[in-house]
């Protein structure tokens, strides 16, 4: 039996994208934890977090990399190379 407050782990649905980005639009973002008591949205807030960070957010760039990021990829890498070990 579940209990009341077990959060979902299968892929979000359009309706939880909806209803996710209707609140931030609303409200804004931040205070993530409470998000899921005030949406009725079962997934916990750190979940809710990263869905905005890592696929709802407006902000973020999607598609092919421009000629000029292209070089300077390139560029870092011609300078920095194939190091994970490399210190920033």
């Amino acid at each position: 039996m579940k209990g009341e407050n077990e959060y979902k782990k299968s892929l979000w649905t359009e309706e939880e994208d909806r209803t996710l980005l209707e609140y931030i639009r609303e409200n804004g973002r931040g205070r993530w934890n409470h998000i899921p008591q005030l949406t009725g949205l079962k997934r916990c807030g750190k979940s809710c977090r990263l869905r905005w960070l890592n696929y709802l957010n407006p902000s973020i760039k999607r598609g092919d990399f421009s000629e000029e990021e292209e070089d300077l990829i390139i560029r870092l890498h011609n300078l920095l190379g194939n190091s994970s070990s490399t210190h920033w």
